[in-house]
C-alpha cells in the first residue's frame, strides 16, 4: 500500500473540515414596503361611487339595500373590516371590501360619515 505524502493530505482533510461546517447562505432580507400615501379626499369620493352604485346617492338607499346615511365613521370602517375577514356575512360586500387597504377603508368610510353632516 502506498502512502500519498502528508503535504497533499492536510488540504484534502482541511476541505472536508471545512466543508462539513459549511453553511447554506441565508435568505436575502426583502426591502421595507415604503409608507403608504395618505388617501386624500377627492380619492376617497372617486372610490365612495362604488358604494353609491347600490347604497343610493351619497349612501341613502331607495331600495332594499342598507343605507349608509346613518353611519359613524368607526361603524363603515368596522363592517368593511368584518366584511374584509369573512366575520360579516355578505352577498358582494366582502368581495369589494378585499380590493380596498385599511387606509383605503378609513378614508371611504370618513368620507361617508363626512355626508351625514351636510
Amino acid at each position: 500500500m502506498r502512502l500519498m505524502p502528508k503535504f497533499i493530505w492536510l488540504p484534502l482533510a482541511a476541505g472536508v473540515v471545512a466543508g462539513g461546517c459549511a453553511t447554506t447562505p441565508s435568505e436575502p432580507t426583502k426591502p421595507a414596503a415604503p409608507p403608504a400615501k395618505p388617501i386624500s379626499a377627492g380619492a376617497a369620493a372617486n372610490m365612495a361611487n362604488n358604494c353609491f352604485a347600490c347604497h343610493g346617492p351619497n349612501g341613502v338607499s331607495p331600495g332594499s339595500i342598507p343605507s349608509l346615511q346613518n353611519l359613524t365613521a368607526a361603524n363603515i370602517a368596522e363592517y368593511m373590516e368584518q366584511f374584509k375577514t369573512g366575520q360579516r356575512p355578505g352577498t358582494v360586500m366582502g368581495r369589494h371590501a378585499k380590493g380596498y387597504t385599511a387606509a383605503e377603508i378609513n378614508a371611504l368610510a370618513m368620507y361617508i360619515a363626512s355626508l351625514n353632516k351636510r
